[in-house]
């Protein structure tokens, strides 16, 4: 998929043909991010910003995360992916285990995310395409 035609949110596993690994494609315009800080049960993920220059909040750190960069989140880590600078940015979202099926009918791989409503990254607007529900 060419990253221009990127929306809000592409769940790419399925459409691939993934059944071990969850694949997403996320598009924040300027000053947009997570809803929420999310962490998991057993889920590790991998994010990779694949354009522009991203930010990942980590147990309340913020890192940039320019174009090219890759870095993998363990489970219990708190996360939110967004977008500090002033052009869209584009990342590659990836988390895997061993699966019998999607849970809960969803589109994710895992249903063990555990969002933190209280707390919520600072960005001008957020969304909630990266933590699902």
């Amino acid at each position: 998929m060419p990253l221009e035609k990127v929306k809000e949110k592409e769940f790419l596993a399925r459409q691939i043909g993934c059944k071990g690994v969850g694949v997403s494609l996320v598009r924040y315009k300027p000053g947009e991010g997570a809803a929420y800080v999310h962490r998991h049960r057993f889920q590790e993920e991998v994010f990779m910003t694949l354009k522009g220059n991203g930010t990942i909040i980590l147990d309340g750190h913020r890192i940039s995360m320019p174009e090219g960069t890759i870095i993998r989140v363990s489970p219990k880590v708190n996360r939110a992916l967004g977008n500090d600078s002033k052009e869209d940015v584009v990342f590659l979202l990836m988390g895997a285990i061993p699966p019998k099926k999607f849970p809960l009918g969803g589109r994710t791989l895992l249903g063990d995310g555990i969002p933190d409503r209280n707390k919520v990254p600072k960005w001008k607007k957020a969304t909630l395409a990266e933590g699902s529900k």
